[in-house]
């Protein structure tokens, strides 16, 4: 070997340069061993702050006890499958089950005259013999769908009419649409019932009854009609006020549910938080009970609510638990109708107050197989009406409770989120600075560190 070349190969500068490569090399290998094992064994991480690469608790816990094989079907232009892509790739990292498959109607039409498709950017979701086109492509409608596949058809909900109850078609801010709405996209059909009748009865596809806020009060063979059909195994659902009618307290009652009229009132300054008074009492303190379970650290409103105690006057076979508090910063009055409502100490009630209860009847004598009767009782009606739905916790509360009704515990989760809309608007002016700053004043100080530098070493 020349003296030169073995001089250079032993030289300083030569074992730096080896070493460096030595370093390249092993960062290098690190980098490809981390990321086998995180194709291996990590499918995907969300690092977003409003996790919009992640599916929702109940997408997920949905698919995560998938029995049966799902097939995602997503009909469109083939250079328009990129756009769908990060949105429907998510459903297979959570179940082996589920399959998306991208098809062009243009280069596929056997595969779209078999699913029907007429129109781009149409999503199907078929298991087994079934198959339903979904409504859109926002996650919660994509769930729904998978639901229906795999339940089957809907099951029947009647809300009780003819008592003042809350409307179910009204768009207005106390209506009921947006509660409708809900239902309707969780997979339940949604029907009037009417029990001023002679005889009046429950209709046998009746899987849950809601009572919405009556105004005025019941018939006797009304009264009878309810109790019988929770004796029997029915589901009710009761959403109350401060001046609910009579013959239903007293009907609670039986049921072991207190809910003699009351007004609740919030002291706690919780409410200031979210733009609401001491009249909207918050609730933020549950207890362990399917229903509530999947809302720990979730606040929910109920506006002009009575509270709902446990009764010592419930029938044998009848158990009703308080699953729902406010704060201890609250308290409740009879003086429902008092214009001026002030803390009466030793008269009036001191809080935690449940504003919510959920109990079970289920005959002493009975065997296995007779069917629990299951209730749920609020103290609040206007905590489903449209303006207050959206509240963080009011919507998945109330179909938790649905779920729990229904006997479709597996539904029981937080649902999908709309998207936050993070964006940041900014004035001309800001934009016109930060144009000029990227543009030209950063890579003009990083030329000119530059030249410093080279001046330096120059002299």
């Amino acid at each position: 070997m020349p003296i030169e070349l073995k001089r250079r190969l032993t030289s300083r500068q030569a074992k730096y340069g080896l070493n460096t490569a030595i370093y390249c090399l092993v960062a290098l290998a690190i980098v490809v061993v981390v990321n086998l094992i995180a194709n291996r064994f990590v499918k995907q991480i969300d690092l977003t702050a409003n996790k919009r690469y992640s599916l929702a608790p109940q997408t997920a816990k949905i698919l995560s006890g998938l029995q049966k094989d799902v097939e995602l079907v997503y009909f469109d232009r083939r250079n328009n499958f990129t756009s769908v892509r990060d949105k429907l790739d998510m459903f297979p990292i959570k179940s082996r089950r589920v399959k998306v498959t991208y098809v062009d109607p243009d280069r596929e039409p056997s595969k779209a005259n078999q699913y029907k498709v007429k129109t781009y950017g149409t999503l199907i979701v078929a298991s087994g013999d079934r198959n339903e086109q979904a409504k859109g492509l926002q996650e919660e409608e994509i769930t729904g769908s998978i639901i229906r596949v795999i339940k089957g058809g809907p099951k029947n909900i009647y809300f009780l009419t003819g008592h003042g109850e809350r409307d179910l078609e009204s768009t207005e801010r106390l209506g009921y649409s947006a509660a409708k709405k809900a239902l309707e996209d969780s997979n339940y059909k949604v029907n009037p019932l009417s029990l001023l009748e002679q005889s009046p009865k429950i209709p046998e596809d009746c899987t849950l009854l809601v009572i919405a806020g009556p105004q005025k009060d019941f018939l006797d063979p009304e009264i009878t009609a309810i109790k019988d059909y929770v004796l029997k195994g029915g589901r009710v659902f009761f959403l109350l006020h401060p001046q609910t009618p009579l013959k239903l307290i007293e009907l609670l009652d039986q049921f072991g549910a207190d809910a003699h009229n009351n007004l609740v009132v919030d002291t706690s300054g919780l409410g200031r938080l979210f733009g609401t008074d001491e009249l909207m009492p918050l609730v933020v303190q549950y207890e362990d009970h399917p229903i509530t379970k999947d809302l720990v650290n979730t606040a929910t409103l109920f506006p002009f609510a009575s509270a709902v105690h446990t009764s010592t006057k419930a029938m044998a076979g009848a158990v009703f638990r308080e699953i729902a508090k406010t704060t201890k910063n609250s308290w409740s009055t009879t003086e429902v109708r008092s214009k001026q409502i002030t803390f009466r100490k030793g008269q009036d009630t001191e809080g935690p107050l449940a504003l919510l209860g959920a109990g079970t009847y289920k005959p002493m004598e009975s065997g296995d197989g007779a069917k629990e009767g299951r209730y749920v009782v609020a103290g609040s009606a206007e905590f489903l009406a449209n303006s207050i739905l959206g509240f963080p916790g009011n919507r998945d509360l109330f179909l938790n409770a649905v779920n729990w009704l229904a006997s479709d515990e597996d539904l029981i989760s937080i649902r999908p989120k709309d998207p936050e809309d993070r964006r940041v608007d900014l004035s001309p002016s800001q934009m016109t600075m930060i144009f000029y700053g990227s543009l030209i004043v950063v890579p003009l100080a990083i030329v000119l560190s530059g030249l410093g530098v080279w001046w330096k070493r120059r002299n």
